[in-house]
């Protein structure tokens, strides 16, 4: 950059980047305006702050359009919290710009001007613009699910460009303690990839990363297991995570852990209560799940939010991350496209029902006729169903 202002000169540089930005900016505006006028409203929640495990935090967003300009109103969010989940406003306005850029121009190269049509309504002392003393150690948390809702508001007018809701929350984990073999603390903090949420064109990407950890990597198994004294029993997808629809959520994943020698791991889970949504007749996907199980013959326990829980060698950590809420009407799905899930394990062939799928039981190929029949026969259940309620 310095090359460049020198050969050119400051004032020719910066027309250029300012040319650049009304270039965005128009391209920004022609794609507003193509959404209908409107207030727009979603609603959706963290499971808690991390302080008071009983009172969710509430995530409330209008989005207005008129004309060529976006609003993202914030006003209705909670008001910054006693836990660690609290974030600057520079989270709050960047949770909209996301938001925003994705429904937007997702593929256009970022700059100032492709946000210039976009206002942020976001008042002082909520959890998305926090002020001291609050605590901000786990600010990025709440950030995908928020993203998720600003997303959900636009579904009744933009249907064929919002996905079902995605497994909206960061993944990580973390084990530590002593190595005994070498006396070396050490600490493994990884990432897990959940589901996306089908869309109007596909199913949802499976073990994927959040929204908001687009430069985040998964850690290959074996170079965790080369520099940790820990062994991971099992790293798969997640049969029947993902929500069924026309187009199914993409899969969580199961990842089972064992420690060589006594340790502490910190548990830090979130969506365990709101499941990522389905929209247009979707189901949600299931929720984020830990297990742990401190010996062989003892019962498994489930963990949320907890830190510092003790493990042993014999104990073993099972996480299963969310699935994908689905797209559309589950009874519409290529009945192929249910066969071919369940030969690959993604659903199991009781979860085949739930699309209306009848395969025949050793070959697992789709029996057509009976797939038919018994979506019409599910089909006169469910409209039954709605009647009734």
């Amino acid at each position: 950059m310095a090359e460049l202002f020198q050969r050119y000169g400051a004032e020719t540089i910066r027309a250029c980047i300012e040319e650049m930005w009304n270039q965005s900016e128009k391209l920004a505006r022609l794609a507003v305006s193509a959404i209908p006028d409107g207030d727009y409203e979603a609603e959706s929640f963290m499971d808690n702050d991390g302080q008071e495990f009983d009172k969710p935090v509430p995530i409330r967003v209008t989005v207005r359009v008129h004309r060529d300009e976006m609003t993202v109103d914030f006003s209705e969010v909670a008001d910054q919290v006693k836990g660690p989940i609290n974030c600057g406003i520079s989270g709050g306005i960047a949770a909209a710009r996301v938001a925003f850029k994705a429904l937007t121009l997702p593929s256009q190269p970022v700059d100032e001007g492709c946000f210039r049509p976009l206002k942020v309504i976001l008042p002082p002392g909520k959890f998305l613009s926090a002020q001291a003393p609050a605590a901000l150690g786990l600010w990025s948390i709440p950030l995908p699910t928020v993203i998720d809702t600003v997303l959900a508001a636009f579904a009744a007018a933009v249907p064929d460009k919002i996905p079902a809701a995605h497994k909206g929350e960061m993944g990580g984990f973390a084990v530590y303690g002593t190595d005994q073999s070498t006396g070396r603390r050490f600490v493994c903090l990884n990432m897990m990839g959940g589901g996306w949420g089908g869309r109007s064109t596909g199913d949802g990407p499976s073990a994927a990363v959040s929204i908001c950890q687009g430069d985040v990597r998964n850690t290959p198994i074996e170079l965790l297991e080369s520099r940790y004294p820990l062994f991971f029993e099992k790293f798969s997808l997640r049969e029947d995570s993902g929500g069924a629809g026309r187009y199914r959520g993409g899969l969580g994943v199961e990842l089972a852990v064992r420690s060589r020698y006594p340790a502490l791991v910190n548990f830090n889970l979130e969506r365990t209560k709101c499941a990522p949504w389905g929209l247009w007749g979707g189901k949600p996907g299931t929720i984020y799940e830990t297990n742990v199980r401190s010996a062989p013959d003892a019962p498994w326990v489930s963990v949320k939010k907890q830190t510092r829980y003790p493990i042993s060698p014999e104990s073993r950590v099972v996480f299963l991350t969310a699935g994908g809420g689905g797209w559309g009407n589950p009874l519409e799905r290529d009945p192929e496209a249910v066969a071919a899930d369940v030969r690959e394990g993604y659903i199991s062939s009781e979860a085949a029902v739930d699309y209306g799928g009848a395969l025949y039981p050793l070959s697992g190929a789709t029996d057509l006729k009976a797939t038919e029949s018994l979506r019409d026969r599910l089909r006169q259940e469910r409209k039954e169903q709605e009647g009734s309620g």
